[in-house]
């Protein structure tokens, strides 16, 4: 405690922080922890790709906040959390730091899975991976029109066909498309292979959703490797676990996420997928003073797990933010009630995207013009911005 108000950490600043700190003003003295002073909007990130959204509009300037709200920040990751003795640790450029709280809300998200040879394959995060993945591409096709014969200048590879990586091969097209007007190389000299380990892409959502995005996918002339398994990355090698081994100087990883491995030594119940299991009020089971959010966060509705997937991280946000401020005022806690259905869409190239609501599946433009106004809509809030650039 400092004074008369209590001490709310934020560890981690995903969907849900910018809630918490506007609602908690005042109330507590709150601590953000984030490993840089701003975030970036995942939903929308893919697209850096293609250059269709530059890196200042992807992201979310959470200094601004932080610091408009009267918290503070310290960059860095949290490593540990020691629940008994409501302490957790922080590891930053200035060292290993323990730092007490009474309340705290986890909101780390979780992390790119790891495979070997990931130095030599730029990666969906940081953002900033797949801007310099932009540059290369253009650089490959500037290569071969100048007459490199270097195999495999004009194979890319996506590695993961969930969401992330099928958009990534949607971007992925649109670049290629631009470049092969650019400098009058045949699109059709290009290789674009998306290999998924599961049978089918976007695994998880309904079965017409599932066959319209590989519909979309293979009609762009993409080679889709479904049931493979990428095992390692090489300097222009891309190897698979059968033994597969494919030359390519283009290797994105979008292989899978999984939560911080530190989480299931903290001693708090976890869920199926490694997350911090948490009961209807976003409190880990259990616990009295800690909350958590997001993708680190499993949510058992009903029979079913919650998808990790951002709108429901979006919804979680302002029930954790109040939830904190009833736990500072000892009042009765808000249940987080999921959406019976959900807006999902994939972008699959050529301004096209493919969209399901409910049982309602349909691609078009007009799936990416909705996609596009629902990204305006979360930003608009945040920072300021021009309409005109979430629309093409």
């Amino acid at each position: 405690m400092r004074g008369s108000l209590p001490t709310v950490i934020l560890a981690g600043c995903g969907y849900g922080a910018i809630d918490a700190l506007r609602a908690l003003k005042g109330q507590a003295r709150v601590i953000a922890i984030n490993p840089y002073p701003y975030s970036v909007n995942s939903g929308m990130s893919t697209r850096l790709l293609s250059g269709r959204f530059s890196l200042e509009l992807v992201r979310i300037p959470l200094l601004e906040h932080i610091q408009a709200n009267g918290a503070q920040f310290l960059p860095g990751r949290v490593t540990h959390i020691q629940p008994e003795a409501r302490t957790l640790t922080l590891e930053s450029e200035a060292g290993i730091q323990t730092l007490a709280y009474d309340y705290l809300l986890v909101n780390v998200g979780r992390e790119l899975r790891p495979i070997d040879g990931i130095q030599h394959a730029f990666t969906i995060r940081p953002a900033e991976q797949l801007v310099a993945a932009q540059t290369w591409i253009r650089q490959c096709w500037q290569r071969s029109a100048q007459g490199d014969r270097t195999p495999g200048l004009l194979t890319f590879v996506v590695a993961g066909g969930g969401c992330t990586g099928t958009e990534l091969m949607g971007e992925l097209y649109d670049l290629c498309r631009e470049m092969s007007a650019e400098t009058g190389i045949p699109l059709a000299q290009a290789r674009l292979i998306l290999i998924h380990r599961q049978a089918h892409l976007v695994e998880g959502f309904s079965e017409p959703f599932r066959r319209a995005v590989e519909r979309e996918i293979r009609h762009l002339g993409v080679e889709i490797w479904a049931g493979c398994q990428v095992k390692a990355f090489g300097p222009e090698q891309v190897w698979l676990s059968d033994g597969t081994e494919l030359i390519a100087q283009t290797r994105l990883w979008a292989g899978g996420f999984q939560v911080p491995s530190w989480l299931s030594t903290c001693g708090l119940p976890t869920g199926p997928t490694g997350a911090l299991l948490v009961d209807k009020y976003l409190r880990v089971q259990g616990s009295e003073h800690i909350l958590a959010v997001g993708d680190c966060a499993d949510f058992v509705w009903g029979s079913r797990l919650l998808p990790k997937i951002g709108v429901y991280a979006v919804r979680q946000g302002p029930i954790a933010a109040q939830n904190l401020l009833r736990l500072i005022r000892g009042q009765p806690l808000i249940p987080y009630r999921p959406q019976a259905t959900v807006f999902v869409c994939v972008t699959v190239g050529n301004r096209v995207a493919v969209a399901e609501k409910g049982r309602l599946v349909w691609r078009g433009y007009a799936a990416t013009v909705l996609k596009n106004f629902f990204d305006w809509l979360y930003m608009r809030k945040l920072k300021p911005l021009r309409w005109q650039e979430f629309f093409y």
